[in-house]
């Protein structure tokens, strides 16, 4: 039940980052792609992904990269007290994010092994 809490409010924050002030359009570049692989391989690393985990990995990090990517416009131009107040609540949130569904692709013994590996 509180995996589909935390994807919920990922995608809200997402949406509520976009929409505080500024027009925000996010592009996937070949930066963001890359980031997410590497992301990719070290869980496939870690745990010994199936093709269709990895695929999923790969699209969790991909929505992290895009999320990244919004808040970096979000918070541009803006003073950095205003940045260093909001961005950890932002971090956790993505990170609580990575973890849930994490927890949903990767099989329960998978999933003990990465967080065991992330400490």
């Amino acid at each position: 039940m509180m995996k589909p809490l935390i994807t919920i409010a990922f995608v809200a924050l997402t949406f509520t980052a976009m929409a505080q002030g500024k027009d925000v359009s996010v592009t996937d570049t070949p930066e963001m792609m890359a980031k997410a692989k590497d992301h990719t391989e070290l869980v496939d690393r870690t745990v010994k992904l199936s093709p269709e985990q990895r695929e999923l990995v790969q699209e969790l990090y991909m929505e992290v990269e895009r999320y990244s990517n919004a808040l970096e416009q979000r918070f541009d131009g803006q003073p950095e007290e205003v940045r260093q107040a909001d961005m950890p609540a932002q971090y956790a949130n993505m990170d609580a994010h990575v973890d849930a569904r994490l927890g949903e692709i990767l099989r329960p013994e998978q999933y003990a092994v990465w967080k065991e590996a992330s400490k």
